[in-house]
């Protein structure tokens, strides 16, 4: 599909709530250009099919700001319109109106050798029966743009029952008090008494100072084996999301952009952000399972 066929389906979608004139304007087409597309469209009885579910995919896909693949648009478009649509469809009418969703790449970092006090208690068993019971701590960095300070950290806890960001920190450096303001705000948030907490080898989470606020908080300590990342996979994803995704909805350069930008995105990634495997975002998820 060509770039002017790309904008006729935009202006087509759009077409009952914005007028033809101001639709063209902004895509630059020709409007007698639009209307023979139409008429081209209107031959094809799987086109007017398609034309009929359109208005929806794209509302969804502006929503979420391009960020919702096929899987995602399937269970929102069942969830918000009642329109069960199978997967092969969405990903056909994806690609025939040149609606793309960023695939990202899942990148995992070689951690630093642990002091071995702590065995993989987690082993890879990322599943919960209930809120609070195993948690997933990690830091990952987002860039800053504008001004001296380089990068940005975010320190995160999950919960694994419904991937869940029940507690997280923001500084500009990766001293302990990043991970300290995380598990302060767990414990105001609650947490199962003795619940497992797991973490990689990095240095933050073999400081002696974390292990003993671990143990102070009834909090048991799992951490992964030597160079490999896969048993930490749980919060990984979520970083790789948080990357991926977050500058659809804003263009963060200075440190207190970015800082808001993490918020936005984190009350975004609970509260509205569809998870395929729960068919809903994870507080919904956590709601109803209460």
């Amino acid at each position: 599909m060509n770039d002017k066929e790309v904008h006729f389906a935009f202006i087509h979608a759009n077409s009952k709530q914005y007028p033809i004139s101001k639709l063209v304007t902004i895509t630059e087409v020709s409007r007698a250009g639009y209307y023979k597309w139409v008429k081209r469209l209107g031959n094809n009885e799987q086109d007017k099919k398609d034309e009929e579910l359109l208005p929806f995919i794209f509302k969804i896909y502006k929503e979420s700001k391009g960020t919702y693949g096929r899987k995602r648009m399937k269970i929102a478009l069942e969830n918000e319109y009642h329109l069960k649509v199978n997967e092969k469809r969405i990903s056909r009418m994806m690609r025939k109106y040149g609606i793309y969703c960023k695939i990202r790449r899942k990148r995992f970092k070689n951690r630093p050798q642990p002091h071995g006090e702590f065995s993989n208690i987690l082993n890879r068993n990322f599943k919960a029966i209930k809120p609070g019971i195993k948690l997933s701590i990690d830091i990952s960095y987002m860039e800053v743009k504008k001004g001296s300070q380089r990068w940005v950290y975010v320190c995160a806890i999950k919960d694994l029952f419904n991937g869940e960001i029940i507690a997280y920190s923001v500084g500009t450096s990766q001293e302990m008090k990043l991970v300290y303001r995380a598990l302060d705000t767990l414990k105001k948030k609650g947490f199962v008494k003795g619940a497992l907490l797991h973490s990689d080898q990095g240095v933050q989470f073999t400081n002696r100072g974390y292990i003993k606020r671990l143990k102070d908080m009834g909090i048991t300590q799992s951490m992964s084996r030597r160079g490999n990342c896969w048993d930490n996979a749980c919060i990984e994803n979520f970083f790789g999301h948080m990357k991926c995704e977050m500058n659809h909805f804003s263009q963060p350069e200075t440190v207190l952009e970015v800082y808001e930008a993490v918020e936005s995105f984190i009350n975004y990634y609970n509260n509205n952000r569809i998870q395929t495997k729960l068919k809903m975002s994870p507080v919904q998820y956590r709601l109803n399972a209460g």
